[in-house]
């Protein structure tokens, strides 16, 4: 799935607000969109608001439940990110490799910590049992 314009890897937090039934804002054309079924989250390449034509392929369906180890995934790796960027920057760059590491991790908010409603979120689908 190609990713739509106007939403990149620095939006990657309000995905944590699809475990609350949200729609995070997927970009432009192709017009991706998030469709909530139940306990399913459909994820449209294109169809979404403004979407000149009907959807033309099949959606990639994610269990709710699976999404909080995706985004825990990612985040880990955006950490291997940021420690693989200072230490480049560290043999090129030294005097500026720990701006450049505070930088990326603010505008990324790699390390700000989870909502606390992320973690209730966490609890309630470990606890709860599958058909």
């Amino acid at each position: 799935m190609s990713p739509g314009c106007c939403c990149g890897l620095e939006d990657w937090r309000e995905w944590l607000d699809v475990l609350t039934g949200e729609t995070p804002w997927l970009g432009h054309d192709p017009s991706p969109r998030i469709e909530h079924a139940d306990k399913l989250i459909r994820l449209w390449a294109d169809g979404g608001e403004e979407a000149t034509r009907a959807p033309s392929a099949r959606p990639i369906e994610i269990p709710v439940r699976d999404l909080v180890g995706i985004l825990n995934s990612g985040r880990d790796a955006m950490h291997g990110f940021l420690s693989l960027a200072k230490q480049w920057a560290t043999c090129h760059v030294p005097c500026l490799a720990m701006d450049l590491a505070t930088k990326l991790d603010e505008d990324l908010a790699i390390s700000a910590p989870l909502p606390s409603d992320f973690r209730r979120h966490i609890l309630r689908l470990s606890t709860e049992v599958e058909p």
